[in-house]
């Protein structure tokens, strides 16, 4: 392996026209300014007077930072360039007017998603209400094989802010909605079951209260699942559960004599842990509720109309087990789901459900979770 060498000279007297500079829709932005998101897609970076460098070996990297309220990162992209002759090609070739194109094709690596998807995921985050975008140009010695030393700064970091989201109105795109977040404590997560772009993929939102009530919410399209509407997702919610609370005595050719449980293959286990052998809901099993087995099933649910839309509900205590096999069942929390008419889109029916897994919550304090999620929807 050859030896590596690495000579970093800077400069002792710094200039007052050394800077970083941002640029939205082609125009300058001064240090500290706020940025609509609607435009951070266009934003370029330039540079100019940095700190003066003699390098051997190493990289050297003018990058772009998401931050969030606690200064974390959310994500990074940057130019990088690697050894002595990239570098100093790209600071000889760099002038005063470049700019540099940070997002989309042709744009910055980045070590993760899209712009798109980190503004996306960014809403309902309390630490991304406002993401700040920090700046940076630094060097870093090469000490070993891929192995670099502390960076240093070229040019003191330049910040903007770039508001996010407003919590009277929040956007859930995969919902098709827009809700009132003030009550709502916590973050909101996306949830997703697969990668996106893929036809099966489901994609909604998770939450979670007193950090032991997990909760998610769902929109369906009938569009992927013809024929679909709040009546068909209550139908094969409640087969399903019933399936698996009775786990055991089930056949899993036909399970029940009339409905076709595989007439839809909607994902309970990704939408509120349903399809778990190992735990159950209490009211759908055939040992704890013997009128399950013999009574029409859709009949255990409430109808309900809640803040204008129509659908069911369905509410019942949990247990678990240790294991398949094991016969012995302790309670464990409750459950709570509604299954609505979406407000304004007929194609879409919506879910908002607790975990079967959760631990220890109420059935009271579940449901008014929930219900305060339902009203907040603003139609």
């Amino acid at each position: 392996m050859k030896k590596i060498l690495f000579v970093l000279f800077l400069a002792m007297s710094a200039t007052s026209y050394a800077q970083l500079s941002a640029y939205i829709n082609g125009k300058a932005i001064k240090e500290g300014a706020s940025v609509s998101k609607k435009d951070l897609a266009s934003l370029q970076v330039g540079f100019k007077n940095q700190k003066k460098v003699t390098i051997i070996s190493g990289i050297s990297a003018l990058y772009v930072q998401l931050l969030d309220a606690n200064k974390k990162d959310i994500q990074s992209f940057f130019l990088q360039k690697d050894g002595y002759v990239a570098i100093e090609d790209f600071f000889k070739s760099n002038t005063p007017t470049t700019k540099y194109k940070v997002f989309g094709e042709g744009g910055f690596l980045s070590n993760g998603n899209t712009l798109d998807w980190i503004l996306s995921a960014a809403v309902g985050q309390e630490a991304q209400k406002t993401i700040q975008v920090k700046i940076g140009l630094y060097v870093a010695e090469e000490t070993g094989y891929r192995q670099y030393g502390q960076s240093v700064r070229l040019l003191e970091p330049m910040t903007f802010n770039v508001p996010i989201w407003d919590a009277k109105n929040v956007t859930m795109p995969f919902l098709d909605l827009t809700i009132d977040k003030t009550n709502i404590a916590g973050d909101m997560d996306t949830k997703q079951n697969g990668m996106l772009g893929r036809k099966e993929t489901e994609i909604g939102y998770r939450l979670i209260e007193k950090d032991k009530i997990w909760y998610t919410a769902f929109a369906l399209d009938s569009d992927k699942y013809p024929g679909l509407n709040a009546k068909e997702v209550a139908d094969d919610f409640i087969h399903a559960g019933t399936f698996y609370a009775n786990y055991n005595q089930m056949n899993d050719k036909k399970p029940f004599k009339d409905y076709d449980i595989q007439k839809y293959t909607l994902p309970w286990d990704h939408i509120n842990d349903l399809l778990d052998s190992k735990n159950r809901l209490s009211k759908l099993s055939y040992r704890v509720n013997k009128e399950a087995k013999n009574s029409n099933l859709m009949n255990l649910f409430e109808t309900v109309t809640i803040n204008g839309m129509k659908g069911y509900a369905f509410k019942s205590s949990t247990d678990e087990r240790e294991h398949i096999n094991a016969t012995k069942w302790t309670p464990k929390g409750n459950f709570v789901i509604y299954i609505l008419e979406h407000p304004t889109n007929p194609k879409l029916t919506l879910i908002i459900s607790s975990s079967v897994k959760n631990n220890g919550n109420t059935l009271e304090e579940t449901d008014a979770l929930l219900q305060t999620f339902i009203n907040s929807i603003k139609k």
